[in-house]
């Protein structure tokens, strides 16, 4: 750390030793990444944020976790059209989301690398929130679109609500297609 004469009296000289000694402190316990989380909806925007999650995992030696949540379809639909027909939706999807997982898995499988993956359902940012928590994550990378304007204020944004209430730092990934739009 490199200091530099200042003048700010005894007041702010305390502060300023403070905030060294606290940022200090904070630095040294930091020890890496244990877990890392990365949801995914499978979509090719999804996939754009996994090697970093890879990657980062296989430096640091954290678990890689891969999940994906089912949206349920009783958070979107009227109750009288949650009937055996969503039952059957939901299990010929929860059937295709684990193959998607399993192959997922086989593909960034490496001897560095602990994973395992998590297939929940309901609201896609709340269960990212909640097996952050649960998992105890300390890191989760996810990708992003950009939205914004009316089709970001109709649709919403999963990234945006992690990125908002997560219980610990999250890793924004923007593809770089859409980089070099912007």
């Amino acid at each position: 750390m490199m200091v530099i004469p200042h003048r700010l009296g005894s007041a702010g000289g305390a502060m300023a030793t403070s905030v060294r000694r606290g940022v200090t402190e904070k630095a040294a316990k930091w020890t890496g990444y244990r877990c890392i989380l990365w949801p995914t909806d499978f979509s090719a925007l999804a996939k754009a944020a996994l090697p970093h999650a890879v990657g980062l995992a296989a430096e640091t030696g954290a678990e890689l976790v891969l999940l994906h949540v089912l949206p349920s379809l009783a958070a979107y639909t009227a109750p009288e059209l949650t009937g055996a027909l969503s039952v059957s939706l939901q299990r010929k999807a929860r059937a295709a989301a684990q193959k998607e997982l399993r192959r997922l898995e086989r593909q960034v499988k490496a001897p560095n690398i602990r994973m395992h993956t998590v297939l929940t359902e309901g609201v896609p940012f709340l269960q990212i929130l909640r097996e952050a928590t649960r998992l105890r994550c300390d890191l989760i990378v996810l990708a992003t679109h950009g939205r914004t304007g009316l089709v970001h204020a109709i649709m919403g944004s999963v990234a945006e609500n992690v990125v908002r209430r997560a219980p610990c730092p999250v890793l924004t990934v923007r593809p770089q297609k859409l980089q070099r739009a912007l």
